[in-house]
């Protein structure tokens, strides 16, 4: 009885269940077999489980068989079905192995779900990009946290394989990817981070010397000895910041220099987390404001606020640190209080922009706490513009557009920051309503009459004002500058031509002559 509800919870999670011995023997099965035989189920038990995948799976198969230790666990794993027949496709899987702990030789428990892994796009996908494995390292270390087990990354060196693009090297590479795979958590943290350069994710417990061992006896002496990275930080956000900068180590030095500075990475960025998180919970930094200004008179529109960390140091390491620690949010928050503080102020009538990261944005609770920041005079939100900054981390753009709209609704401008960086900036406009555009620097300081950056520049502004969207152009340092942005039409200007950021809401500075607004014309968005 308790074996048929064990199977019964079995084919709750997939559809075929069967067991293979050390040389791959399928010696019980039970389940679907749809595709797979055109028998009963009992005409697998005899079969080699080779026969079940197709040929790029073989390698993988044969280094699970290899690398599966008592009480471990592998997959879901994607895998491919055999064809029904020469000129089908195979189907994709995923295969999910285990092995019981009492010992090694146990038979190697399977279990075989024939619809595949969502974003699984075939046997090229194997290894993961470098970006791509810090992303599922983040993801499989909070898995990894809740189940009460630590991880590490080893750091795999095959010399030569790069340049043996032939067929015994691609042979090679097949059966390195498979290793690779095998030993990975879950089957999923392998990655090729360059020529010769490979990483995975594993149980801290997970032996390096097996490791090593079945790949010398993949791809012999061009194995250099794997280098281990322990994942010991004392939280997840700061584990892959340590590891995005020893990954780049590796791939530029090799495994010996990224794990010497590992160590001292994760000490480091304790020590800057521990300040950053200290300095937002004390206040104990700063705002700056800059002016932006309308480029035909000069005359004042708004001021953008700059949060300082250290006196006369760039802020730009530590928005970055927040980014990737997963503070930005907060951060993004306490710029806003204290600004919403300032805009409350009895004197105070100027409109003022803070900096909302693409992150913040897409949190429902961001939303939430920012309303409440102006709960208590909602007047003052036409006056707190909202500049949405790395934009280039928006994947998912209909989901962008609909939190732009609520805070639009709510009653702030939005503005997007650095535009024409990157080649989504027309799919940005097609799919994110906004207020303003701020061109980004590097095209602004370098305009010159004439230039392509200038036709292109003039087209952009032409677009956006068709679109009922107004332009700036950040770092407009000198007057030449100004004057070919005026002329192609950008609205409004922000540069060292008009004032430097300070701690006051002064404008014009007192060395710089500007020429005076009509009686009563207010500054707006608008």
């Amino acid at each position: 009885m308790l074996k048929q509800k064990l199977l019964g919870a079995a084919f709750a999670a997939c559809d075929l269940v069967f067991e293979v011995d050390g040389q791959g023997m399928i010696t019980f099965a039970l389940g679907s077999t749809q595709g797979l035989v055109a028998e009963a189920d009992g005409a697998l038990e005899g079969q080699c489980w080779r026969n079940l995948f197709s040929v790029d799976d073989q390698h993988l198969l044969a280094a699970l068989l290899r690398s599966v230790g008592p009480a471990e666990r592998k997959g879901p794993l994607a895998v491919t079905l055999a064809p029904e027949s020469a000129d089908a496709p195979g189907r994709p899987a995923a295969l999910s192995v285990f092995r019981l702990p009492d010992r090694a030789g146990r038979p190697l428990s399977c279990a075989l779900t024939f619809h595949g892994l969502s974003g699984w796009s075939g046997p090229a996908d194997h290894l993961l990009s470098k970006e791509a494995f810090a992303d599922t390292t983040r993801r499989l270390m909070r898995e990894a946290e809740d189940a009460g087990l630590a991880l590490r990354i080893d750091l795999v060196q095959v010399d030569g394989l790069a340049a043996d693009a032939g067929g015994d090297g691609e042979a090679l590479r097949r059966r390195l990817t498979a290793t690779l795979r095998a030993n990975a958590f879950n089957g999923e943290g392998a990655a090729e981070l360059g020529p010769d350069r490979f990483a995975v994710l594993r149980p801290s417990y997970a032996s390096t010397a097996d490791l090593d061992q079945q790949l010398r006896e993949v791809a012999g002496a061009a194995v250099k000895p794997v280098a281990s990275l322990p994942l010991s930080a004392a939280s997840v956000d700061e584990n892959i910041r340590a590891l995005r900068y020893a990954l780049d180590q590796y791939i530029e030095g090799g495994a010996q220099e990224a794990s010497v500075n590992f160590a001292a990475v994760v000490q480091r960025t304790a020590r800057e987390a521990a300040k950053l998180k200290e300095a937002l919970a004390s206040q104990a930094w700063s705002l700056v404001y800059q002016p932006v200004v309308n480029l035909k008179d000069a005359s004042l529109h708004h001021f953008e606020a700059l949060a300082r960390f250290e006196p006369g140091a760039s802020p730009a390491p530590s928005i970055c640190l927040a980014e990737e620690l997963g503070l930005i949010a907060e951060l993004d928050l306490a710029v806003a209080r204290k600004v919403v503080a300032v805009l409350s102020g009895r004197n105070s009538t100027a409109s003022i922009a803070v900096n909302l990261s693409a992150a913040s944005l897409m949190q429902p609770a961001f939303h939430t706490a920012l309303a409440a920041i102006t709960e208590h005079d909602s007047r003052l939100r036409p006056r707190l513009l909202l500049e949405l900054t790395e934009t280039h981390s928006l994947t998912d753009l209909e989901s962008a557009g609909r939190a732009i709209r609520d805070l639009r609704r709510l009653g702030h401008a939005v503005c997007l920051d650095d535009f024409g960086a990157g080649a989504a900036s027309l799919d940005y406009l097609r799919q994110l309503e906004v207020d303003f555009i701020k061109f980004d620097g590097r095209y602004i300081r370098t305009l010159a009459p004439g230039s392509r950056d200038e036709t292109i520049l003039r087209h952009m502004v032409g677009l956006c004002r068709e679109l009922g969207i107004s332009t700036i152009a950040e770092m407009v340092e000198t007057a030449e500058t100004r004057r070919v942005a005026q002329s192609v039409g950008v609205d409004l200007g922000q540069g060292w031509c008009f004032a430097k950021p300070s701690a006051d809401l002064v404008y014009p500075p007192p060395s710089v002559a500007v020429p005076v607004r009509r009686k009563g014309e207010v500054a707006s968005w608008g």
